[in-house]
């Protein structure tokens, strides 16, 4: 399939990724790091109030079962995986993650914000879970260990978002430059407005993205175009 959006170091195909992933070339990922969707039937608001595709119950956990299943030749046998997910969804997650590679342990991302729901009588909903990974050749993270709470990395505010769950780059940038060494390459099958792509680009890493909606990958595309005029090097 031709590329939605292409340069030297990064692709973006407008796919359903368990088609697109079957054409990589084998053993040419270093690291999967992904927002699929979570099964939760989530519901935006305002300009983002459409429904995220394949995210209804239990359809966002066989979305990604197929998914590892379709990416697993193209993994590098030392490559590692970060996927988020929700506290609600993480045992159906760990479990599909769990067939094909071998967990390492959970990531917390601490928003250091609350969010909806009973305010009252309940907890403050201020994380989310990233499940860690690796193949079955061991590779050392970079740099010096690190607790797994993955603090100061604030949420894209609502107005600044592409996407209804987009992640901050400068969270992504910090999984990417952990677990993806130089000149290796980063796989995002579920792309959404291309920040993985983004962070892996600043950091100077080859990029691979496939997303399903169009309206996503026009907006990958622009954001990728002037990631690519700013050249390397981690912004806010």
């Amino acid at each position: 399939m031709k590329p939605y959006f292409e340069s030297d170091t990064v692709t973006l195909f407008h796919a359903d990724c368990r088609d697109q992933l079957l054409d990589l070339p084998s053993q040419s990922v270093d690291l999967l790091l992904s927002d699929p969707p979570y099964g939760m039937a989530f519901e935006g608001k305002g300009e983002h109030s459409a429904p995220i595709r394949a995210d209804g119950a239990r359809q966002g956990v066989r979305v990604l079962r197929q998914a590892l299943t379709a990416a697993g030749p193209a993994l590098k046998l030392d490559a590692h995986a970060f996927l988020f997910c929700h506290w609600a969804s993480w045992p159906d997650f760990y479990d599909a993650v769990a067939a094909h590679l071998r967990l390492k342990g959970a990531l917390v991302w601490w928003k250091d914000r609350g969010g909806s729901g009973d305010c009252a009588g309940s907890f403050a909903p201020d994380y989310e879970v990233v499940l860690h990974a690796s193949g079955a050749k061991r590779r050392s993270l970079a740099g010096k260990r690190q607790g797994a709470v993955l603090a100061g990395f604030p949420p894209v505010p609502a107005q600044q978002r592409t996407h209804p769950t987009e992640k901050p780059v400068s969270l992504l940038a910090h999984l990417v430059a952990k677990s993806c060494p130089e000149g290796g390459t980063v796989l995002d099958p579920f792309a959404g407005t291309g920040a993985t792509l983004v962070a892996a680009v600043q950091l100077g890493r080859r990029a691979v993205g496939i997303e399903l909606e169009e309206r996503y990958c026009e907006a990958a595309a622009r954001r990728l175009e002037q990631t690519l005029r700013e050249g390397p090097g981690l912004a806010a």
